[in-house]
């Protein structure tokens, strides 16, 4: 490589980042303005509105991931919590539908306050439904199917689970505060929503699924949560399920199977042997 080829990637270089650096702060714009040979006035109204765009898109893509968590901080709280993360966590992707990956962990640390804490579970479970939306699709089998199969041979195999699909456990009761949350389904169904939590601090077990590609939870028993994992994680059926009995000898395996069946939750058998 030439010595001029070298010296203008390194001056490409150095100006892509004194402008990203100018987006995220306006304390950087004088850095920008040795790069660029535009007046310095037409620099600063062209930077502040592209860095407002930018913030925008990125605040948006946040809100649309997480719209219970902002609605639960507030308008103010969560535009101050999209600059802060936006600065931690860029974006490393053209896709913003990714951009929130860490802001379950990043609120956590943001916000202080013991009263709000169940705040980064809220964000995991709208995480998980968030991308769940966006997953891989598969094909379950059909009743037929699954009757085919027989008992003993569905014990002992692997279970193929849907890629949608996650089991989420949190130690509040998320999935009643998202409920209550939900007044455009409740308006859809003329019903009231539902009812904050008496309790926030009531450990609790999700299951993120979504059947006809319409992500939904689902609330499930600590032991099918146990068991869930399991078949994630690789155990056979029956090994699932003896975790599953372990921590409850009254576990109904049989609704719990239709369950999982009719939301699409298990789509099939993994052994290569079982198909």
């Amino acid at each position: 490589m030439s010595a001029d080829r070298h010296d203008a990637d390194d001056s490409l270089a150095a100006l892509q980042a004194a402008f990203a650096n100018a987006l995220d702060d306006p304390a950087a714009d004088v850095a920008l303005a040795a790069h660029l040979r535009f007046a310095s006035g037409v620099n600063d109204a062209r930077l502040g509105l592209y860095r407002g765009n930018v913030r925008a898109a990125r605040r948006q893509a946040l809100a649309s991931a997480y719209p219970v968590l902002a609605a639960l901080t507030g308008d103010v709280y969560f535009d101050a919590l999209a600059l802060a993360y936006a600065r931690a966590h860029p974006s490393r992707e053209a896709d913003l539908n990714r951009f929130g990956a860490m802001l379950p962990t990043f609120v956590e640390r943001y916000e202080r306050d013991a009263r709000y804490a169940y705040f980064g579970d809220v964000a995991r479970l709208e995480w998980a439904l968030h991308r769940a939306a966006y997953a891989a699709d598969a094909t379950p089998l059909s009743a037929a199917q699954w009757q085919a199969i027989g008992a003993d041979r569905l014990m002992g195999a692997r279970l193929a689970l849907h890629p949608a699909c996650t089991a989420f456990a949190s130690r509040y009761a998320v999935l009643a505060i998202w409920r209550a949350h939900q007044h455009d389904q409740h308006d859809q169904e003329n019903t009231a929503p539902d009812a904050w939590p008496a309790r926030i601090d009531e450990p609790g077990w999700t299951l993120v699924v979504r059947p006809r590609w319409h992500a939904r939870p689902l609330a499930q028993t600590r032991a099918a949560h146990e068991a869930f994992v399991a078949l994630q994680h690789g155990a056979t059926l029956d090994e699932a399920l003896e975790r599953a009995f372990d921590i409850d000898a009254d576990f109904d395996f049989g609704t719990q199977w239709r369950v999982w069946i009719e939301a699409g939750a298990i789509t099939g058998l993994l052994d290569s042997n079982s198909g």
